[in-house]
């Protein structure tokens, strides 16, 4: 199975959970191809450090663009780190993808993004998505803290993701481990940290798991985005006329001489909508005082009739 660890904003814990995830597999027997697209080349950095210090069970990485690394058709799992400075190898992850884990750190940015990540999806792989899991990384310690449990009823609302129960807390474990180039569950097995990432790595990959091979046996149908789907996913910035220009083909804006003409035109428009309007209270106005001058008129030899009676 090849699970992508992805996200587009930075800063969620994609290459911590990733290595985490990779020494865990490992851990359990697993074949594991772990593969590094992100061009920060953290993961390759943690790797090379657990290799340096010899520590078992190994983990090897492959680093570089989608095209420079190789999907072994024998391997169990295939785990893929990637970032967005590489869109390119991104869409491709994504478009061979069977599943997308989505780290999601409890802010309002992080649930926008998770949006436009998920309407990114949606467009670069003609409709057709894998499947996406989402769960809250790098949690407040702090129960009476509310961020977080606002934040997981924002994530388990959106449509096209499926929000895990699990939460990773932001311990200071995850970055000593990670710099000693360990596991957090090594590092510290008895911990609520160690307990937590492992309750979060066994709903991840069960027993039951396929190779690449019984993968690519496996079709996708295709589907399309509905009108509903699309409305669920509206941004605030969307709702405002801005365009979303990330994993999309770029939509170059009007030149500033149209947008000025087009301005001026609205302008002009709208002068003349007035002058009409004056014109108009104008004429009406005449018209007013006309039929009133002739009811005097009318008025007055009226009276004049009677005088001469």
């Amino acid at each position: 199975m090849i699970t992508v660890i992805a996200n587009l904003k930075g800063g969620t814990g994609k290459s911590t959970v990733t290595f985490n995830l990779a020494v865990w597999l490992r851990a359990a027997g697993r074949r594991t191809t772990v593969i590094d697209l992100d061009p920060q080349r953290t993961l390759s950095d943690v790797v090379a450090v657990r290799t340096e210090e010899g520590i078992e069970p190994a983990v090897t990485v492959e680093a570089g663009h989608f095209s420079d690394v190789s999907l072994p058709a024998d391997a169990e799992e295939i785990i893929i780190d990637v970032g967005t400075a590489d869109l390119g190898s991104f869409k491709q992850a994504v478009m061979i993808a069977d599943r997308i884990l989505i780290p999601v750190t409890p802010s309002q940015a992080d649930i926008w993004s998770t949006q436009r990540f998920v309407r990114f999806l949606y467009k670069n792989t003609h409709g057709n998505p894998p499947e996406s899991l989402t769960f809250l990384n790098r949690v407040d310690t702090n129960k009476g803290n509310r961020a977080s449990d606002e934040a997981a009823a924002a994530l388990d609302a959106l449509p096209g993701v499926s929000l895990m129960p699990h939460r990773l807390s932001d311990r200071q474990v995850f970055r000593d481990s990670f710099s000693e180039g360990l596991a957090v569950f090594e590092l510290e097995p008895r911990s609520v940290a160690s307990r937590e990432f492992n309750a979060l790595a066994q709903t991840m990959f069960p027993h039951g798991h396929r190779s690449m091979l019984d993968r690519l046996r496996k079709q996708k149908s295709s589907a399309v985005e509905d009108e509903t789907f699309r409305e669920a996913l509206e941004l605030p910035s969307e709702e405002r006329g801005a365009t979303d220009r990330v994993g999309i083909e770029e939509v170059s804006p009007a030149p500033v001489a149209e947008m000025v003409h087009a301005n001026a035109w609205d302008a002009d428009d709208g002068m003349h909508q007035k002058a009409r309007e004056g014109k108009k209270r104008k004429k009406d106005g005449k018209g007013k005082k006309r039929k009133e001058g002739k009811k005097a008129r009318k008025s007055k030899k009226g009276k004049k009739g009677k005088r001469k009676a």
